[in-house]
Parts: structure tokens; C-alpha cells; sequence
């Protein structure tokens, strides 16, 4: 049995073996339980994941998941062309919202950022010109949406996608509102001011199917791992989270300041996440589709997909809300002055 061949490189013998998914089993041998995975990883992706290991051996990264070693002292199994590592059992805890939980994950995701960030000066009117060809094409964005709504309300008839998009619209003018101030605060540099930009080892998908709770929050699956900055690891822990109509909003910020306590953010980084938050595209794709083929989809599925959406965008808006009220140094409003 596969499972069993790459097992012996670990001298682990098991007495039962279940498949999980296609790429997971659980071992037991008696004594303890694995998790054993086969990996996406290539020989050219896997070096920055046995670089989490080593980071979090250095730094007494306790957020990240040990795996164990083979009896040649690696920290995975090559066989058929497929990398495999092995890594203790944790069962997931179902108390995904507890504040409890959410504050240890912050915690331990703001000592993974905090411990491993690396700072750098970047060259102020490239920065300046990049993020105002970003707000450009926002702009285009919504004159093209605006466009769109106006021809959806002179339908006799609306579907109930079309009536979905001019319902919301309220919504995403604001979102736009608040993007562009945003992106106004984010780009603003005084003459003596240095542009620093930070990078931090980053799990590179963080979901929620990538926390696991027993003592303490920890990250498995770093396949993916790179160093960026490390707002873009919550953008998209918020953006997976904030896809479903139950997910624990209020305590994603009460709870941010544990994150904080570990790895403070600048202003500007809190403005990045929260312009990232904002970030239209993925709704402005769905209407985009429907207007090219609406019967290319259901439109139970379409309406779906643009709640979903609508949903991440709606976040972005109370995220903002909660900055400005107890992160922000500067007024909101002091661009408009």
C-alpha cells in the first residue's frame, strides 16, 4: 500500500490507516495518530516550505505546525514524483468563532509576521505613480458598473440577479468612496518622509480548513509559504471568511488588537489591508459575466456568487469603519481639509 511504503521512511508502523481526502490520511500506530499528506509541492516550490520549519525552529514559532522527520533526516518523503510529509493529528475545534480562538490565531499569526519581518526603504514616486494607476482603473470599474445599472433599471423587467446588482448598488458606491480616500491617505507623502516597506514570512493561503486548535492556535498546509507583506495573509484569511453569511464579523475586530499586541501595523500597512478589503474586481467580474453570457450559469448560482461577493466588499466597508475609529493617527477626513 502507498501509504504504508512512505511510512517506513518514518519508521511508523501502523495498525490503521483512513483515507481522509485524496491527498489525506490518519495513521494510527497505537501510541499516537498522524496526519500523513501528499503535497502540491515541486522541487522548486519546496524550498520556502522547508523554510517555515527551519524559521520556526529559530524563532520558537509555535504557530506553525511541526512535521516530522524521515530516518535520513528530511522533512518529507519523495516517491513517484510526489512529496509527502508527516505531520502530528490535530482535530479541528468547531468552536471556529469563539473569541478565545480568534484571539490565540491573531496572537500567533502576529509572532510568525513580527518574528521574521524584514524592512527595506522603496522608491517613493514609484509607489505614489503604481497605487494611482490602481485608483485609475477602479475608477473605470465603477463608471462601468454605474453604466450598468443604469441599463439594468430601464429593463421593464429585471432578473432577479439584475435586481440584486441595483439593490446593492448603494452599497458598492460606497465602497468606492471609501476606496478612494483610502488610496488618497495611502499615497499621501510628505517631502521629508521615507517609504518603508515590510515582509514577513506568510502562510501564502490562510484559511480557516488551516487553523487548528488544541493548546493553542497553529497553521498547517504552509505549502504555499512566502515572504510579503503581511496584511496580504489577513486579506485573504478575511476574504475566505467573509464569503459565508455566518461568519463571526464582530469578533474579527474586538479581537484584532491581539494581533496588533505581537505585530504592530503602520498606518499606511492598515490602510494597504483595508484597500485590499475594498478591492472590486471580483464583483465587477460576476456582472461582467452575466452582461457577456447570462445564461452561461444558473441564475440561483449567479445570485449566490454576487451575494458572496457583495459580502467581502460589505467587511471591507466595517473594517474601514473600525481603522478609523482605533487605529488612525490622522482623521479620515483630513485629505478633504
Amino acid at each position: 500500500m502507498e501509504a504504508e511504503n512512505i511510512l517506513q521512511s518514518y519508521s511508523v508502523y501502523p495498525l490503521s490507516i483512513e483515507k481522509i481526502t485524496k491527498r489525506l490520511w490518519k495513521i494510527s500506530d497505537g501510541n499516537r495518530n498522524y496526519a500523513l499528506k501528499e503535497s502540491k509541492l515541486s522541487s522548486s516550490t519546496i524550498v520556502n516550505w522547508e523554510k517555515s520549519f527551519k524559521l520556526a525552529e529559530y524563532h520558537q514559532l509555535h504557530a506553525i505546525l511541526p512535521v516530522y522527520m524521515t530516518r535520513n533526516g528530511q522533512l518529507y518523503q519523495e516517491h513517484l514524483g510526489s512529496f509527502y510529509y508527516l505531520s502530528p493529528w490535530v482535530d479541528h475545534d468547531n468552536g471556529r468563532g469563539t473569541e478565545r480562538n480568534i484571539a490565540d490565531f491573531y496572537s500567533n499569526l502576529g509572532a510568525v509576521h513580527a518574528k521574521t519581518k524584514q524592512t527595506k526603504q522603496i522608491e517613493k514616486d514609484t509607489f505614489v505613480r503604481e497605487f494611482g494607476t490602481y485608483k485609475q482603473a477602479c475608477e473605470t470599474l465603477f463608471n462601468e458598473l454605474n453604466r450598468t445599472v443604469d441599463r439594468f433599471e430601464r429593463n421593464h423587467y429585471m432578473s432577479p440577479f439584475e435586481l440584486l446588482v441595483c439593490s446593492q448598488f448603494r452599497d458598492i458606491d460606497m465602497v468606492f468612496q471609501v476606496l478612494n480616500k483610502r488610496l488618497d491617505q495611502l499615497v499621501y507623502v510628505s517631502n521629508d518622509e521615507q517609504v518603508t516597506w515590510n515582509s514577513s514570512f506568510c502562510h501564502g493561503q490562510l484559511s480557516r480548513d488551516h487553523i487548528v486548535h488544541h493548546n493553542s492556535a497553529q497553521l498547517i498546509n504552509w505549502e504555499q509559504a512566502r515572504y510579503e507583506n503581511a496584511t496580504m495573509d489577513l486579506v485573504r484569511f478575511y476574504r475566505s471568511e467573509t464569503l459565508d453569511y455566518d461568519a463571526p464579523i464582530t469578533a474579527y475586530t474586538e479581537e484584532f488588537h491581539s494581533y496588533i499586541k505581537e505585530n504592530e501595523l503602520t498606518e499606511k500597512e492598515l490602510q494597504l489591508l483595508t484597500i485590499h478589503l475594498l478591492h472590486p474586481s471580483s464583483y465587477f467580474r460576476l456582472v461582467q459575466e452575466y452582461l457577456e453570457d447570462p445564461s452561461n450559469q444558473t441564475m440561483l448560482a449567479r445570485t449566490r456568487q454576487l451575494q458572496r461577493a457583495y459580502r467581502q466588499l460589505t467587511f471591507g466597508l466595517q473594517w474601514s469603519d473600525y481603522v478609523e475609529k482605533e487605529h488612525e493617527i490622522i482623521n479620515f477626513d483630513d485629505l478633504d481639509s
